[in-house]
This record gives C-alpha cells, structure tokens and sequence, in this order.
C-alpha cells in the first residue's frame, strides 16, 4: 500500500477489503433495458488522466523486458480504478465480474481492454491504494484522484491546530494531484501483485507490532541515525565515501537492533519487504522514465514537466525516507502509535534496495528467498570486519547529532508515556456511557480483529488501544461487537475484556430503551442483537448488568445453564 501526501502531517489507513469473487463473464455487447431499449454507453466518471498515468507505467512493467525489476511482466495484471460509490474502472482483466460493460470510448488504453460499472463500488473507502482479488485474479486497486484527495482534507481537517493557523500554512499545492506521484502509484501497487506471486508468506504479520517498542528511546534514536547514514550513502559520489555511508549505517543497525526483540527484528524485515521494495520501484521508475517520451495525454496534467530531469523526484524520496526515519513527520497525528514506525520502514527498505543497486547488482532474484532480508543482503555485499563497524560506530556516537537526537527523542517517550496514560483514563472514565464486553467466560483464547496496523497503541503487555478505524471483534462463534464510528478501543487480554465509550451524547435512558425487554428476570439472554449509539453487539448467550456509568455485556459459553 502506497499513501503519501503534501500537507504538514499524513493521514492514512490500511484496511483489509474483501473483494466479492465473482466469474461471471462481463457484459461485452451494449445492454438491453426490458423493453429492448440500448442502454447509453458508458461515460467515465473516474479521472481520465488517471487512466493515462497508469498507462505510462504499464508499457514499462507489462514486458518481459521490464527495465524496473527484472523478471517482472505486469502484462497479465488487471487494474482497477475506482471513486467510492461512484464507479469502478477495470483494465485488462480475463473475465470481469457481472455488471462491467466494455468502454469504447475516447479514452484508451491501448494494448488492452476497458471495463466499467457505475456505482455501488467493489470498495466504498476513500484511498485504498492496495492489491486485492477480483474475481479471484489478484488485481492492482488505485484510487481516483478525487478519492485521494478527500482522504487528504480529512487529515487536515483531523489536524487540532486552530482553522486559522491550519489555512495560512495551506497553499495551493497541497490539493494539486501530482502526476508523478500518480505515476509512482501505479508502480507501487502493481508491484504488490507480483510480490505476492514471488513470495506472499514473506509479507509482515502486523500483529507483531505488539512485540514491538514505539517509544525507546535507545531504537528511535537509532533509527534516526541509520536514516543519515543511508542518505549520506546515496548521495555519496564515490565508492569509498558510499562504504563508509554503508558502514556506518550497517554498525547502527546492528547495534539497534541488539536491544530489539527478535519479533520486532522480523516485522522491520516484513516490511521492508514488502512495502519498501514497492517503495523501491518508485525510485527506479523516476531512474527509467527519464529521458523518455511521454504520452501526449501527459501535456494535460497540472504540474507536468515531462521526463527531462527527475532528479527532483528521486531525491524528494530520499528526503522523505529521513524526515521518517528521524520522526520529523507526523503520521496520523499520532506520534506515538505504530504509524511513524510502519511509516518510516517503507522508507528505510526502499533507501536500502537502492543501495543494494550499487553494491550488489543483480540482487534481486535472491530477495524472495524465504530467509533473505534486504538487511543480510547488504551486510554480505559489505563484508565489513568487525574492527571497521566498532569505528563506525564509535564515530556516530561522538556526532552532536546524537546527543540532540537523545534528548527529543527522551522527550518523546515521556510524552507518549502520559499521553498513552491519559488515553486510558478517558476510555476507562471519560464522559458519557461505557460499554465493557467480558469474554472471560468463553473458552476462546484469540479473538478475530478488523483493525488497521496505522492505529495501534501498546499500553503493556496485556493492555492495547486500537484507533483510527471501527474497530470490529469476533469471539468465534459466541458473538461480535462492531463500532459504528470511530472510536479508541481497549482490549484487556489479561482481564479478557474490551472496552469503549458509546457515541458522545449517548444517555442511559437512550441506552435503557435500546435494550427493551431484552434482560430476563435471570439477567440471561439468549440471541442478543444490540443496536447502540456507536455500536452493534451480537451473543449467542450473553449476561448484562450495569456498574455505574458502564454497560457490561457478560459473553457466555452456548450450553450453559441460564
């Protein structure tokens, strides 16, 4: 997934989306209404330049000779594009689900077919830049512009400064759609498809984000400085001052992650993997494309200067991968959950692949090997002795870098710390109802999440906040709780318990009424289905009692006794 935005923090989520696995060949002849009338062809309503940018990209990648990663042919890769609830745009695919009609309009792509159906949407969230099935052919999914874009103003409009001070800093380009990053989109999520092709099992578990420290202080500054060492390698001019660049970036990791547990270690990887190498592509399209030709439908694109120089573009990446990796961006607006950390990893494994162009040339095909890591893979291009890594990093040490990085970045962990403290207290206490759910009497031990791994806040090892998204939980088969909005949710692994705040002016008259007669003189109830201002409860059997301002819903095996 690719989300990268121009105004002064980035917003983003990352949602599982299922696609509906559909076979039934598209209509391919103009559809008859009942009374034999022809429909009106199909108009375009997703954003045509935005056909044109994917078709740069597509006479690069759809080759057998793709000059981006070799061995990679997106010939057979479906694309959809999408503006939620308004259309969906399907290119080159074998068989479209039913109720695609072929385009012929003026607008092409040409080498391949164009489908389109009008709304509903095979996805109705704003952003999903994402690969995903449709019917059951692994698709590249790209969000219309306008679709983008409305992400992007629910960031700023998220942002907690004052309207004003948030308009003065806002200019112009902030809502432009730039075509090269349209273009770098395509790549990226395209690249998703082939990577899970190569090597779907090498993609990083998100929930080992729970093994891993987002606030230490000895790993962000680290981190920080490895993000130094591996600009400085990249801009270096010559072969000794890159190795000395390398060097010092391969002793800071090395030593970082000596104080990381090993689950933390392995998702680093993942995604570095994963996403840093679609990262990666970005940086090798803006190295391919120049020079060339660009497409006459190209010259329409605001902000389009053709192919001459993109050296800007390609620079822009690296300064983007050191404002993350030192935490100068705030992503979410939330500096101290899991989305700086996710973040910067794009970054990092996209600085390294590039390196690895350098210092290993050929690289590629070993990077899908079940134990390879863009990491073991430059440390072996290094061969560093173990006297050259101990300078390297007694050097950084003394840098006046480090000892400004160690006072912010302690900062940070006192801040999140409290900020984390005060996060709890007002989902335990806060105003308004509560809604507790207790599963302590179930005999299921992992419970079934729908969350976003950009809205994750580790409080301790049993306690964890998940936002950003409606947080939804199964319990197997003895029932679900699902948010209607929004909301920070605490799970209690220790207690075996969630826990929210019901929709801000929530009441418990409001509530009381929701629940009716459902409560029995036993307090049991049997096929409980809850409809409450921000939540839907369903139970196969389940108790429910109040304790003070909070509604508790005692979830019970189905054969025991009421």
């Amino acid at each position: 997934m690719i989300v990268r935005l121009r105004i002064a923090f980035t917003f983003l989520l990352a949602l599982c989306i299922v696609f509906l696995a559909e076979t039934t060949p598209a209509q391919t002849n103009p559809e008859k209404t009942e009374k034999g009338r022809t429909d009106a062809p199909p108009t375009l309503r997703v954003d045509p330049l935005l056909i044109a940018e994917a078709n740069e990209v597509w006479h690069l990648i759809a080759s057998r000779s793709n000059p981006i990663w070799p061995g990679w042919d997106a010939s057979t890769t479906p694309l959809l594009l999408y503006l939620p609830g308004e259309q969906d745009v399907l290119i080159n695919h074998p068989h479209p689900p039913q109720g695609f009609r072929r385009y012929d309009g003026p607008v092409q792509f040409p080498g391949w077919q164009i489908y389109v159906k009008d709304g509903p949407t095979l996805i109705d969230i704003d952003g999903q830049n994402t690969s995903k099935d449709v019917a059951g052919v692994r698709t590249l999914v790209v969000a219309d512009t306008l679709s983008n874009l409305r992400q992007q103003v629910f960031g700023l409009v998220a942002d907690p400064r004052p309207t004003q001070d948030k308009f003065q800093t806002f200019k112009y380009s902030d809502l432009a759609t730039d075509p090269y990053f349209q273009l770098s989109l395509v790549a990226h999520e395209a690249f998703h498809v082939y990577q899970d092709k190569m090597a779907a099992d090498k993609e990083a578990d998100e929930w080992l984000l729970l093994y891993y420290p987002v606030l230490s202080v000895q790993n962000n500054v680290g981190f920080a400085l490895e993000g130094s060492a591996l600009a400085d390698a990249l801009r270096a001019t010559d072969a000794a001052g890159l190795r000395r660049a390398a060097l010092r970036w391969l002793a800071l990791r090395k030593d970082r992650r000596s104080f990381l547990p090993g689950k933390a270690v392995a998702y680093e990887d993942g995604v570095e993997f994963t996403e840093g190498l679609a990262v990666y592509t970005e940086y090798r399209l803006f190295q391919v494309l120049e020079g060339r030709q660009p497409g006459a439908a190209m010259s329409w694109a605001q902000g389009f200067a053709g192919y001459g120089n993109l050296a800007h573009q390609r620079e822009d990446l690296i300064n983007l991968m050191v404002r993350h990796t030192s935490g100068a961006i705030n992503v979410n607006n939330d500096p101290y959950g899991t989305a700086p950390l996710r973040m910067r990893l794009y970054y990092s494994g996209m600085a390294m692949a590039v390196l690895l162009d350098r210092l290993s040339p050929g690289w590629q095909s070993r990077i899908f090997a079940p134990d390879a890591t863009l990491t073991s893979l430059l440390e072996e291009a290094l061969w560093p002795s173990a006297a050259e890594l101990s300078q390297a990093l007694t050097e950084t040490r003394r840098e006046e870098a480090y000892a400004e990085l160690l006072t912010n970045k302690t900062k940070l962990a006192d801040d999140g710390k409290a900020h984390v403290e005060a996060m709890v207290k007002e989902i335990e206490t806060g105003p308004g109802i509560g809604l507790i759910v207790d599963y302590s009497q179930l005999a299921v031990t992992k419970l079934g999440m729908g969350v976003t791994p950009f809205g994750i806040i580790v409080v301790d090892e049993e306690r964890t906040i998940f936002t950003q998204i409606p947080i939804k939980v199964a319990f197997g088969q003895a029932g679900e709780v699902a948010e209607t909005a929004p909301t920070p949710l605490l799970r209690d692994t220790g207690r075996k318990i969630i826990r929210f705040r019901l929709a801000p002016g929530a009441t418990r008259a409001e509530v009381e009424k929701k629940l009716g007669s459902t409560t029995t003189k036993s307090s049991t109830v049997v096929g409980l289905a809850l409809d409450l201002p921000g939540a839907a409860i369903k139970a196969a059997k389940a108790q429910i009692r109040w304790s003070g301002d909070d509604l508790i819903i005692i979830l019970l095996q189905g054969d025991e006794k009421g």
